[in-house]
Protein backbone atom coordinates (compact mmCIF):
# COMPACT_ATOMS: atom_id res chain seq x y z
CA UNK A 1 0.00 0.00 0.00
CA UNK A 2 1.42 3.36 -0.96
CA UNK A 3 2.04 6.27 1.32
CA UNK A 4 -0.58 8.19 -0.66
CA UNK A 5 -3.26 5.86 0.60
CA UNK A 6 -2.08 5.27 4.12
CA UNK A 7 -1.84 8.99 4.81
CA UNK A 8 -5.44 9.56 3.62
CA UNK A 9 -4.60 12.57 1.44
CA UNK A 10 -6.71 15.60 0.67
CA UNK A 11 -6.55 17.51 -2.59
CA UNK A 12 -5.68 21.19 -2.82
CA UNK A 13 -9.36 22.09 -2.49
CA UNK A 14 -9.44 20.11 0.74
CA UNK A 15 -6.58 21.55 2.79
CA UNK A 16 -8.99 23.21 5.23
CA UNK A 17 -10.47 19.85 6.15
CA UNK A 18 -7.22 17.89 6.31
CA UNK A 19 -7.61 17.68 10.10
CA UNK A 20 -11.02 16.01 10.04
CA UNK A 21 -10.81 12.54 11.53
CA UNK A 22 -12.95 9.40 11.73
CA UNK A 23 -16.55 10.05 10.76
CA UNK A 24 -16.17 13.80 10.57
CA UNK A 25 -17.18 14.39 14.18
CA UNK A 26 -13.88 15.86 15.39
CA UNK A 27 -12.11 18.93 14.14
CA UNK A 28 -9.00 21.00 14.79
CA UNK A 29 -8.28 24.70 14.42
CA UNK A 30 -5.32 25.70 12.29
CA UNK A 31 -4.35 28.69 14.45
CA UNK A 32 -5.97 28.50 17.90
CA UNK A 33 -6.69 25.97 20.61
CA UNK A 34 -3.25 24.45 21.09
CA UNK A 35 -4.02 24.07 24.78
CA UNK A 36 -7.14 22.01 24.08
CA UNK A 37 -7.36 18.25 24.14
CA UNK A 38 -7.08 17.20 20.48
CA UNK A 39 -9.08 14.06 21.21
CA UNK A 40 -12.07 15.89 22.66
CA UNK A 41 -15.25 15.78 20.56
CA UNK A 42 -15.76 18.75 18.29
CA UNK A 43 -17.76 19.53 15.19
CA UNK A 44 -17.34 20.74 11.62
CA UNK A 45 -19.66 22.42 9.11
CA UNK A 46 -21.55 20.00 6.91
CA UNK A 47 -19.89 21.27 3.75
CA UNK A 48 -16.41 20.62 5.19
CA UNK A 49 -17.43 17.09 6.11
CA UNK A 50 -18.77 16.65 2.56
CA UNK A 51 -15.42 17.78 1.21
CA UNK A 52 -13.60 15.23 3.38
CA UNK A 53 -16.04 12.48 2.36
CA UNK A 54 -15.55 13.23 -1.32
CA UNK A 55 -11.80 12.80 -0.90
CA UNK A 56 -12.39 9.34 0.55
CA UNK A 57 -14.78 8.53 -2.30
CA UNK A 58 -12.22 9.71 -4.86
CA UNK A 59 -9.46 7.54 -3.43
CA UNK A 60 -11.84 4.59 -3.43
CA UNK A 61 -12.32 5.11 -7.20
CA UNK A 62 -8.76 5.84 -8.38
CA UNK A 63 -6.52 4.27 -5.73
CA UNK A 64 -5.36 0.68 -5.28
CA UNK A 65 -8.68 -0.82 -6.39
CA UNK A 66 -8.35 0.86 -9.78
CA UNK A 67 -4.77 -0.34 -10.17
CA UNK A 68 -5.75 -3.94 -9.42
CA UNK A 69 -8.71 -3.92 -11.81
CA UNK A 70 -6.48 -2.32 -14.46
CA UNK A 71 -4.24 -5.36 -14.18
CA UNK A 72 -7.08 -7.88 -14.08
CA UNK A 73 -8.60 -6.39 -17.24
CA UNK A 74 -5.21 -6.52 -19.02
CA UNK A 75 -5.01 -2.75 -19.36
CA UNK A 76 -1.89 -2.67 -17.16
CA UNK A 77 0.52 -5.29 -15.85
CA UNK A 78 1.81 -6.33 -12.43
CA UNK A 79 5.54 -6.35 -12.99
CA UNK A 80 7.45 -6.50 -9.71
CA UNK A 81 7.43 -6.50 -5.89
CA UNK A 82 4.04 -5.31 -4.63
CA UNK A 83 2.20 -6.39 -7.77
CA UNK A 84 4.29 -9.36 -8.86
CA UNK A 85 1.71 -12.12 -9.13
CA UNK A 86 -1.27 -9.83 -8.58
CA UNK A 87 -2.41 -10.33 -12.16
CA UNK A 88 -2.38 -13.34 -14.45
CA UNK A 89 -1.86 -16.17 -13.95
CA UNK A 90 -1.53 -16.14 -10.15
CA UNK A 91 -4.11 -13.44 -9.37
CA UNK A 92 -2.81 -13.11 -5.84
CA UNK A 93 -4.99 -10.77 -3.80
CA UNK A 94 -5.51 -11.34 -0.10
CA UNK A 95 -7.93 -10.04 2.49
CA UNK A 96 -5.10 -8.01 4.02
CA UNK A 97 -4.39 -6.33 0.67
CA UNK A 98 -7.78 -4.61 0.65
CA UNK A 99 -7.88 -3.53 4.30
CA UNK A 100 -6.93 0.11 3.74
CA UNK A 101 -9.43 0.86 1.01
CA UNK A 102 -12.18 -1.09 2.77
CA UNK A 103 -11.70 1.38 5.61
CA UNK A 104 -11.45 4.29 3.18
CA UNK A 105 -14.76 3.36 1.59
CA UNK A 106 -16.60 3.02 4.88
CA UNK A 107 -14.99 5.42 7.35
CA UNK A 108 -13.61 8.15 5.10
CA UNK A 109 -16.41 8.18 2.51
CA UNK A 110 -19.66 6.55 3.65
CA UNK A 111 -19.24 7.41 7.34
CA UNK A 112 -18.68 11.09 6.63
CA UNK A 113 -21.51 11.08 4.09
CA UNK A 114 -23.91 9.81 6.77
CA UNK A 115 -22.87 12.77 8.92
CA UNK A 116 -23.51 15.15 6.01
CA UNK A 117 -26.95 13.66 5.43
CA UNK A 118 -27.84 14.03 9.09
CA UNK A 119 -26.73 17.65 9.11
CA UNK A 120 -28.50 18.35 5.81
CA UNK A 121 -31.74 16.90 7.16
CA UNK A 122 -31.45 18.98 10.32
CA UNK A 123 -30.99 22.18 8.31
CA UNK A 124 -33.49 21.30 5.58
CA UNK A 125 -30.83 21.52 2.85
CA UNK A 126 -32.13 19.11 0.21
CA UNK A 127 -29.39 19.99 -2.29
CA UNK A 128 -26.63 19.03 0.13
CA UNK A 129 -28.56 15.90 1.07
CA UNK A 130 -28.89 14.86 -2.58
CA UNK A 131 -25.18 15.39 -3.25
CA UNK A 132 -24.22 13.23 -0.27
CA UNK A 133 -26.70 10.54 -1.29
CA UNK A 134 -25.29 10.44 -4.83
CA UNK A 135 -21.69 10.06 -3.67
CA UNK A 136 -22.76 7.39 -1.17
CA UNK A 137 -24.58 5.47 -3.94
CA UNK A 138 -21.46 5.66 -6.10
CA UNK A 139 -19.38 4.19 -3.27
CA UNK A 140 -21.82 1.44 -2.35
CA UNK A 141 -22.39 0.58 -6.02
CA UNK A 142 -18.65 0.14 -6.51
CA UNK A 143 -18.29 -1.80 -3.25
CA UNK A 144 -20.95 -4.36 -4.10
CA UNK A 145 -19.68 -4.69 -7.66
CA UNK A 146 -16.21 -5.51 -6.35
CA UNK A 147 -16.99 -7.58 -3.26
CA UNK A 148 -20.52 -8.91 -3.69
CA UNK A 149 -22.24 -9.00 -0.30
CA UNK A 150 -21.10 -6.20 2.04
CA UNK A 151 -22.57 -4.28 5.00
CA UNK A 152 -25.09 -1.80 3.56
CA UNK A 153 -28.22 -1.10 5.64
CA UNK A 154 -26.37 -1.43 8.96
CA UNK A 155 -23.05 0.04 7.83
CA UNK A 156 -21.10 2.68 9.82
CA UNK A 157 -23.33 2.73 12.91
CA UNK A 158 -20.27 2.86 15.16
CA UNK A 159 -20.65 1.57 18.69
CA UNK A 160 -24.39 1.13 18.11
CA UNK A 161 -23.63 -1.86 15.89
CA UNK A 162 -20.13 -3.30 15.77
CA UNK A 163 -21.31 -6.36 13.84
CA UNK A 164 -23.29 -5.03 10.86
CA UNK A 165 -25.11 -7.56 8.72
CA UNK A 166 -23.88 -8.29 5.20
CA UNK A 167 -26.64 -7.50 2.70
CA UNK A 168 -27.05 -9.67 -0.42
CA UNK A 169 -25.48 -8.12 -3.51
CA UNK A 170 -28.71 -7.88 -5.51
CA UNK A 171 -30.47 -6.17 -2.60
CA UNK A 172 -27.64 -3.64 -2.45
CA UNK A 173 -27.95 -2.90 -6.16
CA UNK A 174 -31.69 -2.42 -5.73
CA UNK A 175 -31.08 -0.12 -2.78
CA UNK A 176 -28.42 1.91 -4.61
CA UNK A 177 -30.74 2.45 -7.59
CA UNK A 178 -33.55 3.58 -5.30
CA UNK A 179 -31.13 5.79 -3.36
CA UNK A 180 -30.21 7.53 -6.61
CA UNK A 181 -33.89 8.15 -7.37
CA UNK A 182 -34.22 9.72 -3.91
CA UNK A 183 -31.09 11.77 -4.50
CA UNK A 184 -32.51 13.19 -7.72
CA UNK A 185 -35.69 14.27 -5.92
CA UNK A 186 -33.59 16.09 -3.33
CA UNK A 187 -31.28 17.64 -5.91
CA UNK A 188 -34.30 18.96 -7.78
CA UNK A 189 -35.67 20.47 -4.56
CA UNK A 190 -32.56 22.61 -4.18
CA UNK A 191 -31.06 24.30 -1.16
CA UNK A 192 -27.96 26.15 -0.06
CA UNK A 193 -25.03 25.29 -2.29
CA UNK A 194 -21.82 23.90 -0.72
CA UNK A 195 -19.93 25.93 -3.32
CA UNK A 196 -16.25 25.09 -3.59
CA UNK A 197 -16.47 22.61 -0.75
CA UNK A 198 -18.09 20.36 -3.36
CA UNK A 199 -14.95 19.08 -5.11
CA UNK A 200 -16.85 17.73 -8.11
CA UNK A 201 -19.45 20.26 -9.26
CA UNK A 202 -19.20 23.16 -6.79
CA UNK A 203 -22.84 22.68 -5.87
CA UNK A 204 -24.25 22.70 -9.42
CA UNK A 205 -27.56 20.87 -8.94
CA UNK A 206 -28.16 20.29 -12.66
CA UNK A 207 -24.77 18.62 -13.06
CA UNK A 208 -25.38 16.43 -10.02
CA UNK A 209 -28.78 15.36 -11.38
CA UNK A 210 -27.14 14.25 -14.61
CA UNK A 211 -24.41 12.36 -12.72
CA UNK A 212 -27.02 10.60 -10.58
CA UNK A 213 -28.86 9.43 -13.70
CA UNK A 214 -25.62 8.14 -15.24
CA UNK A 215 -24.81 6.22 -12.08
CA UNK A 216 -28.35 4.83 -12.03
CA UNK A 217 -27.91 3.67 -15.63
CA UNK A 218 -24.52 2.14 -14.74
CA UNK A 219 -25.78 0.08 -11.83
CA UNK A 220 -29.01 -0.94 -13.55
CA UNK A 221 -26.87 -2.17 -16.44
CA UNK A 222 -25.04 -4.42 -13.98
CA UNK A 223 -28.31 -6.27 -13.25
CA UNK A 224 -30.53 -5.70 -16.30
CA UNK A 225 -29.93 -9.30 -17.44
CA UNK A 226 -30.67 -10.76 -13.99
CA UNK A 227 -34.09 -12.38 -13.45
CA UNK A 228 -33.74 -12.79 -9.68
CA UNK A 229 -35.54 -10.59 -7.15
CA UNK A 230 -35.27 -7.86 -6.07
CA UNK A 231 -33.74 -6.72 -9.39
CA UNK A 232 -35.79 -8.85 -11.79
CA UNK A 233 -37.92 -5.90 -12.91
CA UNK A 234 -35.00 -3.80 -14.17
CA UNK A 235 -34.73 -3.83 -17.96
CA UNK A 236 -32.37 -2.62 -20.65
CA UNK A 237 -35.08 -0.15 -21.68
CA UNK A 238 -34.95 1.40 -18.21
CA UNK A 239 -31.17 1.57 -18.50
CA UNK A 240 -31.56 3.40 -21.80
CA UNK A 241 -34.03 5.87 -20.32
CA UNK A 242 -31.78 6.61 -17.35
CA UNK A 243 -28.85 7.22 -19.68
CA UNK A 244 -30.94 9.67 -21.70
CA UNK A 245 -31.13 11.84 -18.58
CA UNK A 246 -27.48 11.26 -17.70
CA UNK A 247 -24.32 13.31 -18.25
CA UNK A 248 -25.11 15.40 -21.32
CA UNK A 249 -21.66 16.60 -22.36
CA UNK A 250 -17.99 16.06 -21.49
CA UNK A 251 -18.05 19.38 -19.64
CA UNK A 252 -20.34 17.76 -17.06
CA UNK A 253 -18.21 14.65 -16.47
CA UNK A 254 -17.83 13.49 -12.87
CA UNK A 255 -14.10 14.06 -12.49
CA UNK A 256 -11.78 13.57 -9.50
CA UNK A 257 -9.57 16.69 -9.28
CA UNK A 258 -5.84 16.24 -8.71
CA UNK A 259 -2.85 18.54 -8.38
CA UNK A 260 0.89 18.75 -7.94
CA UNK A 261 1.30 18.15 -4.19
CA UNK A 262 3.14 14.94 -3.42
CA UNK A 263 1.18 12.67 -1.04
CA UNK A 264 -1.55 15.31 -0.82
CA UNK A 265 -3.46 15.67 -4.08
CA UNK A 266 -1.32 14.10 -6.81
CA UNK A 267 -2.90 11.55 -9.13
CA UNK A 268 -2.70 8.15 -7.34
CA UNK A 269 -1.42 6.34 -10.44
CA UNK A 270 1.43 8.84 -10.75
CA UNK A 271 1.98 8.72 -6.99
CA UNK A 272 2.31 4.94 -7.09
CA UNK A 273 4.87 5.06 -9.88
CA UNK A 274 6.79 7.76 -8.05
CA UNK A 275 6.86 5.63 -4.89
CA UNK A 276 7.17 2.13 -6.34
CA UNK A 277 8.88 2.56 -9.71
CA UNK A 278 8.22 -0.34 -12.03
CA UNK A 279 5.96 -2.49 -9.85
CA UNK A 280 3.24 -1.86 -12.44
CA UNK A 281 3.70 -1.25 -16.15
CA UNK A 282 1.93 -1.79 -19.47
CA UNK A 283 3.88 -4.82 -20.66
CA UNK A 284 1.55 -7.01 -22.71
CA UNK A 285 -1.34 -4.59 -22.23
CA UNK A 286 -4.30 -5.62 -24.36
CA UNK A 287 -5.65 -2.07 -24.26
CA UNK A 288 -2.32 -0.74 -25.56
CA UNK A 289 -2.29 -3.29 -28.36
CA UNK A 290 -5.79 -2.31 -29.43
CA UNK A 291 -4.71 1.33 -29.67
CA UNK A 292 -1.24 0.74 -31.15
CA UNK A 293 -1.24 1.28 -34.92
CA UNK A 294 1.76 -1.06 -35.21
CA UNK A 295 0.03 -3.96 -33.45
CA UNK A 296 -1.75 -6.78 -35.26
CA UNK A 297 -4.66 -6.15 -32.89
CA UNK A 298 -5.00 -2.45 -33.80
CA UNK A 299 -8.67 -1.50 -33.83
CA UNK A 300 -8.25 1.46 -36.16
CA UNK A 301 -9.74 1.45 -39.64
CA UNK A 302 -10.61 3.84 -42.46
CA UNK A 303 -12.83 5.83 -40.08
CA UNK A 304 -10.82 5.51 -36.88
CA UNK A 305 -7.34 6.77 -36.00
CA UNK A 306 -6.32 5.73 -32.47
CA UNK A 307 -2.73 7.03 -32.47
CA UNK A 308 -3.48 10.09 -30.32
CA UNK A 309 -5.48 8.09 -27.78
CA UNK A 310 -2.65 5.55 -27.58
CA UNK A 311 -0.14 8.34 -26.88
CA UNK A 312 -2.43 9.81 -24.22
CA UNK A 313 -2.10 6.60 -22.20
CA UNK A 314 1.02 4.69 -23.26
CA UNK A 315 4.55 4.84 -24.65
CA UNK A 316 6.46 2.75 -27.14
CA UNK A 317 5.81 -0.51 -28.93
CA UNK A 318 4.66 -3.96 -27.94
CA UNK A 319 5.34 -6.11 -26.07
CA UNK A 320 6.91 -3.90 -23.40
CA UNK A 321 5.40 -0.50 -24.18
CA UNK A 322 8.13 1.46 -22.49
CA UNK A 323 10.48 4.35 -23.14
CA UNK A 324 13.87 5.31 -21.79
CA UNK A 325 13.72 4.89 -18.04
CA UNK A 326 11.13 2.10 -18.46
CA UNK A 327 8.08 4.34 -18.11
CA UNK A 328 5.21 2.57 -19.85
CA UNK A 329 2.17 4.56 -18.82
CA UNK A 330 2.30 8.11 -20.11
CA UNK A 331 2.89 10.17 -16.99
CA UNK A 332 4.23 13.25 -18.73
CA UNK A 333 2.43 16.53 -18.04
CA UNK A 334 -0.93 16.74 -19.79
CA UNK A 335 -1.36 12.99 -20.28
CA UNK A 336 -3.57 10.42 -18.56
CA UNK A 337 -1.23 9.18 -15.81
CA UNK A 338 0.53 12.46 -15.11
CA UNK A 339 1.08 13.98 -11.68
CA UNK A 340 -1.82 16.42 -11.75
CA UNK A 341 -4.10 14.55 -14.17
CA UNK A 342 -7.74 14.57 -13.10
CA UNK A 343 -9.38 11.15 -13.05
CA UNK A 344 -12.69 10.40 -14.83
CA UNK A 345 -15.16 8.60 -12.55
CA UNK A 346 -18.33 8.80 -14.69
CA UNK A 347 -18.43 10.48 -18.07
CA UNK A 348 -20.51 11.50 -21.05
CA UNK A 349 -18.71 8.87 -23.14
CA UNK A 350 -19.61 6.12 -20.67
CA UNK A 351 -23.20 7.38 -20.60
CA UNK A 352 -23.49 7.19 -24.38
CA UNK A 353 -21.96 3.73 -24.51
CA UNK A 354 -24.35 2.53 -21.81
CA UNK A 355 -27.19 3.93 -23.93
CA UNK A 356 -25.78 2.22 -27.02
CA UNK A 357 -25.61 -1.21 -25.38
CA UNK A 358 -29.01 -0.80 -23.75
CA UNK A 359 -30.63 0.28 -27.03
CA UNK A 360 -29.19 -2.76 -28.78
CA UNK A 361 -30.50 -5.06 -26.04
CA UNK A 362 -33.91 -3.40 -25.62
CA UNK A 363 -36.84 -4.72 -27.72
CA UNK A 364 -38.21 -1.17 -27.79
CA UNK A 365 -35.09 0.23 -29.49
CA UNK A 366 -33.32 -0.21 -32.81
CA UNK A 367 -29.85 -0.74 -34.20
CA UNK A 368 -30.08 2.81 -35.50
CA UNK A 369 -30.55 4.22 -31.99
CA UNK A 370 -27.67 2.15 -30.68
CA UNK A 371 -25.48 3.34 -33.54
CA UNK A 372 -26.38 6.97 -32.82
CA UNK A 373 -25.28 6.66 -29.19
CA UNK A 374 -22.03 4.96 -30.24
CA UNK A 375 -21.33 7.77 -32.69
CA UNK A 376 -22.01 10.34 -29.97
CA UNK A 377 -19.24 8.73 -27.92
CA UNK A 378 -16.94 8.67 -30.93
CA UNK A 379 -17.56 12.36 -31.60
CA UNK A 380 -16.60 13.13 -28.00
CA UNK A 381 -13.42 11.10 -28.41
CA UNK A 382 -12.53 13.05 -31.53
CA UNK A 383 -13.01 16.26 -29.59
CA UNK A 384 -10.82 14.95 -26.77
CA UNK A 385 -8.01 13.30 -28.72
CA UNK A 386 -8.13 14.63 -32.27
CA UNK A 387 -7.42 12.12 -34.98
CA UNK A 388 -10.42 10.56 -36.70
CA UNK A 389 -13.58 9.05 -35.25
CA UNK A 390 -15.95 9.37 -38.17
CA UNK A 391 -19.54 8.19 -37.68
CA UNK A 392 -20.31 4.58 -38.43
CA UNK A 393 -23.30 3.68 -40.59
CA UNK A 394 -25.27 0.48 -40.80
CA UNK A 395 -23.36 -0.61 -43.91
CA UNK A 396 -20.25 -0.84 -41.71
CA UNK A 397 -21.99 -3.62 -39.75
CA UNK A 398 -22.80 -5.78 -42.75
CA UNK A 399 -20.64 -8.66 -43.96
CA UNK A 400 -17.51 -7.11 -45.47
CA UNK A 401 -18.10 -3.78 -43.68
CA UNK A 402 -15.54 -1.99 -41.52
CA UNK A 403 -16.82 -3.59 -38.31
CA UNK A 404 -17.52 -7.02 -39.81
CA UNK A 405 -14.83 -7.56 -42.44
CA UNK A 406 -14.86 -11.36 -42.43
CA UNK A 407 -18.65 -11.63 -42.18
CA UNK A 408 -18.58 -13.96 -39.17
CA UNK A 409 -21.02 -11.84 -37.14
CA UNK A 410 -24.54 -10.58 -37.59
CA UNK A 411 -24.86 -6.78 -37.79
CA UNK A 412 -26.13 -6.71 -34.20
CA UNK A 413 -23.22 -8.82 -32.98
CA UNK A 414 -20.74 -6.60 -34.81
CA UNK A 415 -22.29 -3.51 -33.25
CA UNK A 416 -22.23 -5.00 -29.75
CA UNK A 417 -18.58 -5.92 -30.22
CA UNK A 418 -17.74 -2.36 -31.22
CA UNK A 419 -19.75 -0.78 -28.39
CA UNK A 420 -18.11 -2.94 -25.71
CA UNK A 421 -14.63 -2.62 -27.16
CA UNK A 422 -15.03 1.15 -27.41
CA UNK A 423 -16.09 1.19 -23.78
CA UNK A 424 -13.08 -0.92 -22.81
CA UNK A 425 -10.61 1.56 -24.31
CA UNK A 426 -12.62 4.59 -23.20
CA UNK A 427 -12.58 3.49 -19.55
CA UNK A 428 -8.91 2.56 -19.22
CA UNK A 429 -8.01 2.22 -15.51
CA UNK A 430 -11.63 2.80 -14.46
CA UNK A 431 -13.01 0.11 -12.13
CA UNK A 432 -16.05 -0.15 -14.39
CA UNK A 433 -13.99 -2.01 -17.01
CA UNK A 434 -13.71 -4.91 -14.57
CA UNK A 435 -17.49 -4.90 -14.09
CA UNK A 436 -17.98 -5.07 -17.87
CA UNK A 437 -15.45 -7.87 -18.36
CA UNK A 438 -17.27 -10.10 -15.84
CA UNK A 439 -20.81 -9.02 -16.76
CA UNK A 440 -20.38 -9.71 -20.48
CA UNK A 441 -18.25 -12.85 -19.98
CA UNK A 442 -15.43 -11.19 -21.91
CA UNK A 443 -17.54 -10.76 -25.03
CA UNK A 444 -14.81 -8.69 -26.70
CA UNK A 445 -12.13 -11.34 -26.19
CA UNK A 446 -9.62 -9.56 -23.96
CA UNK A 447 -6.29 -11.43 -24.08
CA UNK A 448 -3.48 -11.76 -21.60
CA UNK A 449 0.08 -10.86 -22.51
CA UNK A 450 0.69 -14.24 -24.13
CA UNK A 451 -2.25 -13.87 -26.50
CA UNK A 452 -4.56 -16.21 -24.60
CA UNK A 453 -8.20 -15.16 -24.17
CA UNK A 454 -9.16 -14.41 -20.57
CA UNK A 455 -11.72 -16.94 -19.37
CA UNK A 456 -14.26 -16.51 -16.61
CA UNK A 457 -12.92 -19.69 -15.01
CA UNK A 458 -9.51 -18.05 -14.57
CA UNK A 459 -10.46 -14.42 -13.93
CA UNK A 460 -11.08 -13.48 -10.27
CA UNK A 461 -14.78 -12.75 -9.90
CA UNK A 462 -14.61 -10.53 -6.82
CA UNK A 463 -12.34 -8.84 -4.33
CA UNK A 464 -11.93 -10.53 -0.93
CA UNK A 465 -13.62 -9.23 2.20
CA UNK A 466 -11.08 -7.17 4.12
CA UNK A 467 -9.20 -9.00 6.85
CA UNK A 468 -10.18 -6.38 9.42
CA UNK A 469 -13.85 -7.11 8.71
CA UNK A 470 -13.29 -10.85 8.81
CA UNK A 471 -11.57 -10.53 12.18
CA UNK A 472 -13.89 -7.98 13.75
CA UNK A 473 -17.40 -8.70 12.43
CA UNK A 474 -19.24 -11.75 13.75
CA UNK A 475 -21.70 -11.48 10.84
CA UNK A 476 -19.14 -12.04 8.10
CA UNK A 477 -20.47 -14.61 5.58
CA UNK A 478 -19.79 -18.28 6.27
CA UNK A 479 -18.04 -19.67 4.37
CA UNK A 480 -16.15 -16.59 3.26
CA UNK A 481 -16.34 -16.48 -0.54
CA UNK A 482 -13.10 -16.86 -2.45
CA UNK A 483 -12.10 -14.40 -5.15
CA UNK A 484 -13.09 -17.03 -7.73
CA UNK A 485 -16.67 -17.18 -6.43
CA UNK A 486 -19.01 -15.61 -9.00
CA UNK A 487 -21.20 -12.82 -7.63
CA UNK A 488 -25.00 -13.12 -8.07
CA UNK A 489 -25.06 -10.23 -10.55
CA UNK A 490 -22.69 -12.13 -12.83
CA UNK A 491 -24.12 -15.63 -12.50
CA UNK A 492 -26.68 -15.35 -15.33
CA UNK A 493 -25.42 -15.68 -18.88
CA UNK A 494 -24.97 -12.42 -20.72
CA UNK A 495 -27.60 -12.04 -23.46
CA UNK A 496 -26.15 -11.72 -26.95
CA UNK A 497 -28.14 -10.38 -29.92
Amino acid sequence: MTSFETTRPRTALFILVACLLGLGTTACDLTDGFDEDPNAPGDAPATKVLNSAQVGAILFQDGNHARITSMWTEQLNGADRQYAGTDRPQYNLTATDVNNLWITGYADAIGDLKVVQEKANESGNALLLGIAQTVEALTFGTKTSLHGSVPYREAVQGNDNLNPAFDPQLAIYDGVIQDLDTAVVNLQAGGISPGEDDAFYQGDAAAWIEAAHTLKARYMLHVAHVDTEPVASYTFEQVYQAAQSGISSPSNDLIAPHGQALAVNANPFWQFRNDRGDDMDASGSYAARLLDENSALYRGNAKTDETARFAFHFFGDEPGYDMAGNASTNDEAGFFYSRSADFPIATYVETQLIAAEAALQSPQRSIGEALTALNNARAANEQAFGGAYEPYVQADLQSGGLLNPDGTMTPAEALLMEILEEKYVSLISNIESYADLRRTENYIGVQDGTGERITMEDLPQRFPIAQGEVTGNANVPTPIPSIQSVTPANEPAYPTP
